[in-house]
C-alpha cells in the first residue's frame, strides 16, 4: 500500500532492477493526502433488531485460505470519513449510477431518502460516483458488495470460488479509491511540492461526506434479506441466493449502524522489468533508440493516480513539448485468452503491425496475436480487429491523455469474456485473494501470457522509437469523430450540423495531409522533423485549457475524457454527451460549438504551411 515501509522496498527492487539494467534512475518526491483504516478496529456494519438485539455484524475482514500469504490491510474505502451513523431506513441502489438512484427516488421518493443508507453492487461505473450519487440523494452512509451475478456468475458453494476457482469467494470484499479527482486532492491541478499552497482537507470538495464500507456478499445477502418494499425490476436483480430484491425503506424490526474505524498491479511490473531487462542487454550491446524511452513505476495509483498526477502536474510544459506516446501497462495479464486494447486512434496501425509480430499465448505454433485478435474480436465491417478508441480513467494513462495531450494505450491480456459469463472485472479484483498462487492455479499457468504482453509491448516500443517518420495514422482520427458524433443522441440532430461539417473538413484535410506525406523526402531530416511535429500537434489540439467545466478542470480532451457520473470509461464529446443526458438546449449548442472549434482547430495543425488560409 502506498506510502508504507512495504511499498517502498518494492520500489527499491524495481529502482535497483533499472540501475542493474543501464537505465538512469531518478525518484520524484511529493508530500501527499492518503488514507489507512484502522487495522486493530476493522470497520463494521451491524443490523440490529427493534429491541437491541444484533442479526448481523460484519467482522470487516476476508477469509484467510493461505496462512503463508503475507496479512493485507483489512477491507475499506480510502478517502470516506471516519464517523459512526445510525438510520432505521435502507434501500438497494443497484449499481449505484445516476439513473439507478433517479429511479429509486421516483419509486420511494426523495423524501424518504434523506438520513438513509444505500447499499449498491460493484460494477458498471467507479466506485467513487456511486458514494457521490448516493450522497447527493442524501444519504448518510452507503454500502457497497459484490454481487455473484457479477463475480461469481457459476455458483457460490465452495467448489466454485475461491480458492479452488478464480471467482469471488463469499467473505470476498473490493478495496479502492473513491476519489473523484485524479492526484493529491489537497493540490488539485498543482504538484504536491513543498511548496505547493493545500486546501484543508474539510474544504476539498472531491472527498465524500459520508462513511462507506465494502463488504462480502455473504455478510449482503443477509442484509438484502431484511428489505422490504417492492420487488425491483428484472435488471436491477443480482444472484443472491433466497434474496427477494427490494427497494427497501424503513427497516421496521430493526436498524441499521454503522462504524467506521497478483493481478493489478504485479503483473504489469513484471512485464515491465522483462521488457527493462532485455533492452538494458540490448543497451549494454551498443543499442541506442533514436528516441528517449522512459520507464515509470508510479506510487499512490491506487489512492486517485497520484504518482503519475502529480509527475504529470510538475512537468506538464516540458511533456508536453516533447513525449511521443505513454504506453500503459498496469493490469497486463487479467486472462489467456486474447489481447485488448484501447488506445488513440492515430495508433491503430503500428499496434496492428507489432499484434503481427508476436507469438499468440496458448495458441497453435506460428499463430500470432493479431492471428487469435482476429479470431475472437473482429469487426467484420472493417475485416479488423475491434479495439476502444479513448481510454477514460483508473489507470496512469489519464494525465497523460487529459494534460499532456500524447496519443497513448493501455492493453492487457484478457479472458473469454462470453465463456466468463460477462464478468464484471476480474472477480478477485483488489482482494487480498490476488496473489501468485491465484495467478498460477487460474490465469495464467506458465506465465505464457506474461511473455506475450512483454514481447508485444517491447516490439511496440521499438517501433515507436526506432522509425525516424511516426508510424500514426491520421485518417484514423476521422473515423473515431464521426463514429463518436454518430454516437451522441439529442432530440434535434441538426444540432449537430456544425460539429459534422468540421469532421467532414477535418477528413479532406487528414487525406491531403497523407498525400502529402506520400511525396515528403524521407532523407531529409527538416522534412522529416516538420512532419512528426504536425503529428504530435495534432492530439494536443484537441485539449481544452479549461477542462469540461465544473469540478472536471482536469478532463481537457474535447473528444475522449472520462463522463461526470463514470470515470471509469471514456465518453465521445463527453461536455455535448452531460448536456444531452440534462436535456439542456442551450447548453448543448454551446458544447456543439466547443467542440467545432477544437475540431477546426485540430485538422488546422495538419494543413500545408505554403497553403494554410486556402
Amino acid at each position: 500500500m502506498a506510502g508504507l515501509p512495504e511499498d517502498l522496498e518494492s520500489a527499491e527492487v524495481v529502482a535497483e532492477r533499472w540501475k542493474n539494467d543501464g537505465l538512469l534512475v531518478i525518484k520524484p518526491k511529493y508530500n501527499v493526502l492518503l488514507s489507512y483504516p484502522d487495522d486493530n478496529n476493522p470497520n463494521r456494519i451491524t443490523l440490529t433488531s427493534g429491541d437491541g438485539l444484533v442479526i448481523i455484524q460484519t467482522n470487516g475482514t476476508e477469509k484467510v485460505y493461505d496462512s503463508t500469504q503475507p496479512k493485507t490491510v483489512n477491507p475499506f474505502l480510502a478517502y470516506t470519513p471516519n464517523g459512526t451513523v445510525n438510520s432505521t431506513k435502507l434501500f438497494y441502489g443497484n449499481y449505484g449510477t445516476l439513473e439507478d438512484l433517479q429511479t429509486l427516488a421516483s419509486v420511494v421518493g426523495n423524501a424518504s431518502l434523506q438520513g438513509s443508507i444505500i447499499i449498491m453492487r460493484y460494477g458498471s461505473i467507479f466506485r467513487g460516483d456511486k458514494i457521490m450519487h448516493a450522497q447527493y440523494f442524501g444519504a448518510i452512509g452507503a454500502i457497497l458488495y459484490n454481487d455473484p451475478a457479477n463475480y461469481a456468475p457459476f455458483g457460490t458453494t465452495a467448489n466454485q470460488v475461491y480458492d479452488q476457482k478464480w471467482y469471488m469467494p463469499p467473505s470476498g470484499a473490493q478495496r479502492g479509491s473513491v476519489l473523484i479527482l485524479d492526484g493529491d486532492p489537497l493540490t488539485p491541478i498543482y504538484p504536491s511540492t513543498d511548496y505547493m499552497y493545500r486546501l484543508k482537507e474539510e474544504n476539498v470538495k472531491y472527498l465524500p461526506k459520508i462513511p462507506a464500507q465494502p463488504i462480502g456478499y455473504a455478510e449482503a445477502q443477509v442484509i438484502l434479506q431484511y428489505l422490504e418494499g417492492n420487488e425491483v425490476p428484472v435488471e436491477w436483480r443480482g444472484a443472491l441466493p433466497n434474496v427477494t430484491y427490494r427497494y427497501g425503506g424503513e427497516l421496521h424490526n430493526g436498524s441499521d449502524a454503522w462504524s467506521l474505524g497478483s493481478i493489478d498491479p504485479t503483473s504489469g511490473t513484471a512485464t515491465m522489468l522483462e521488457i527493462t531487462r532485455v533492452l538494458g542487454e540490448m543497451y549494454k550491446n551498443g543499442f541506442r533508440p533514436r528516441r528517449s524511452l522512459m520507464f515509470c513505476s508510479w506510487g499512490a495509483e491506487e489512492y486517485g493516480l497520484i504518482g503519475s498526477m502529480e509527475y504529470v502536474q510538475e512537468y506538464v510544459k516540458v511533456l508536453g513539448a516533447r513525449i511521443v506516446s505513454y504506453l500503459n501497462v498496469d493490469s497486463a495479464v487479467q486472462g489467456n485468452h486474447t489481447i485488448l486494447v484501447k488506445t488513440a486512434p492515430m495508433l491503430f496501425d503500428i499496434i496492428v503491425e507489432a499484434s503481427k509480430m508476436v507469438p499468440s499465448a496458448y495458441d497453435a505454433p506460428g499463430q500470432t496475436v493479431y492471428d487469435k485478435w482476429m479470431r475472437v474480436n473482429r469487426n467484420n465491417v472493417t475485416n479488423e480487429p475491434k479495439l476502444t478508441y479513448g481510454l477514460g480513467s483508473g489507470s496512469d494513462f489519464f494525465s497523460f491523455d487529459q494534460l499532456v495531450g500524447s496519443s497513448n494505450m493501455d492493453a492487457r491480456y484478457t479472458y473469454d469474456s462470453a465463456e466468463q459469463r460477462n464478468i464484471a472485472s476480474h472477480p478477485l479484483y483488489h482482494t487480498s485473494y490476488e496473489v501468485f498462487s491465484m495467478m498460477k492455479n487460474f490465469v495464467d499457468p506458465d506465465f505464457t501470457a506474461h511473455r506475450t504482453m512483454g514481447q508485444f509491448i517491447g516490439v511496440l516500443v521499438l517501433l515507436l522509437s526506432e522509425a525516424p517518420v511516426l508510424q500514426f495514422n491520421v485518417t484514423r482520427y476521422t473515423t473515431a469523430l464521426m463514429q463518436t458524433m454518430n454516437n451522441l443522441k439529442p432530440n434535434d440532430p441538426t444540432v449537430l450540423d456544425p460539429l459534422r461539417n468540421a469532421i467532414n473538413d477535418f477528413g479532406k484535410t487528414a487525406e491531403d495531409f497523407v498525400a502529402r506525406s506520400k511525396l515528403m523526402d524521407r532523407e531529409n531530416p527538416y522534412e522529416i522533423r516538420f512532419y512528426n511535429d504536425q503529428l504530435l500537434q495534432l492530439e494536443r489540439a484537441f485539449l481544452n485549457p479549461l477542462g469540461q467545466g465544473g469540478d472536471h478542470t482536469d478532463f481537457k480532451h474535447i473528444v475522449f475524457a472520462p463522463a461526470k457520473d463514470n470515470q471509469y470509461t471514456a465518453s465521445g464529446f463527453p461536455a455535448i454527451s452531460d448536456a444531452i443526458f440534462s436535456n439542456n438546449q442551450t447548453e448543448i449548442e454551446y458544447q456543439v460549438a466547443i467542440a467545432t472549434y477544437f475540431v477546426r482547430g485540430a485538422l488546422s495543425t495538419l494543413k500545408d504551411f505554403n497553403n494554410f488560409f486556402s
